[in-house]
């Protein structure tokens, strides 16, 4: 059995420091009007020298890795996010990479066991724009006090534009409607607007479709999922797919084509993807990101 090496937990702080900055920061957002960014900060604008990952755990949860720069873990943990059963509220748990990481991941640090909190962190009931920050060991040596800052926001379903991922948005996927083989395979209600550089939509029963406007080595990606204007289409596994949008889902162009992948087995977890959180039943949603390790492991 691998062993896991862990550190003290340090302490726990609701908001960054003011002399914080921003280094490097990882956005989803979800139709169902969650939008959540994971941001890594630096003390007194020092550089951050370590490298950072995002990896999928389960359908709530990911591991978020940091690497040096001979690309070896040097320390990673888990991200659990829940929402409140009346959808308002959410908890935030910073969990140990614990064997199950290791198994994942057995060469992340050569070999060693990869540093880990020792305990959970736990948030207290967070509303819309509260944060939780985890602090982040590091080499004293380099004079690096990192932090990693998550922050939910809560809009509408059915609401209106959503940046996504910013300037690096690529796909936008507005009040989606899909067909499968001419039958409706989505809830009427109109969901919200999420762009990124990465889309997704999850049909129950079906699985997960990713797209992307280029090539993704993680996957078997395939060219030929054609857009035009606030239409998409495409055949796979021998299904015809058309997919109508209430605004261009090309954020650049009017026409063109998206790489695709469909994961038959792709099924999320918990209950942050719900537009009903108190539900026991699996729904349609679409979501979009700047990376597409949210959802592929």
């Amino acid at each position: 059995m691998m062993r896991i090496s862990v550190l003290v937990a340090p302490v726990l702080f609701l908001a960054a420091a003011a002399s914080c900055y921003a280094q490097v920061s990882s956005r989803v957002s979800l139709s169902n009007g969650i939008q959540l960014t994971i941001s890594l900060r630096s003390e007194n604008d020092a550089p951050v020298v370590l490298k950072t990952s995002l990896e999928p755990a389960s359908g709530d949860s990911f591991y978020r890795i940091f690497r040096d720069e001979n690309n070896l873990a040097v320390f990673a943990y888990e991200l659990e996010v829940a929402r409140t059963a009346d959808g308002e509220n959410f908890r935030i748990n910073a969990k140990a990479a614990t064997e199950a990481f290791a198994n994942r991941f057995p060469n992340a640090d050569g070999g060693k066991p990869t540093p880990t909190l020792s305990a959970t962190l736990e948030s207290p009931v967070l509303s819309s724009g509260n944060r939780f920050t985890v602090p982040i060991p590091s080499n004293p040596g380099l004079g690096e006090n990192l932090t990693d800052t998550v922050q939910i926001l809560l809009g509408q379903r059915g609401g209106g534009k959503n940046e996504g991922a910013g300037g690096s948005a690529q796909i936008r996927f507005a009040g989606l409607r899909l067909y499968i083989q001419g039958k409706a395979a989505s809830p009427a209600g109109a969901g919200a607007d999420v762009a990124g550089r990465y889309a997704m939509f999850y049909v129950p029963g079906h699985g997960g479709y990713f797209f992307s406007n280029e090539p993704v080595d993680q996957r078997p990606f395939v060219q030929g999922a054609v857009v035009d204007g606030k239409h998409l289409t495409f055949t796979i596994d021998n299904e015809t797919y058309d997919c109508t949008a209430s605004s261009p889902i090309l954020v650049h162009a009017d026409r063109g084509q998206l790489w695709v992948f469909h994961d038959p087995n792709y099924r999320p977890a918990g209950n942050w993807t719900k537009a009903d959180p108190a539900s026991s039943q699996d729904e349609f949603f679409t979501a979009a990101s700047d990376s597409i390790q949210w959802w592929l492991q």
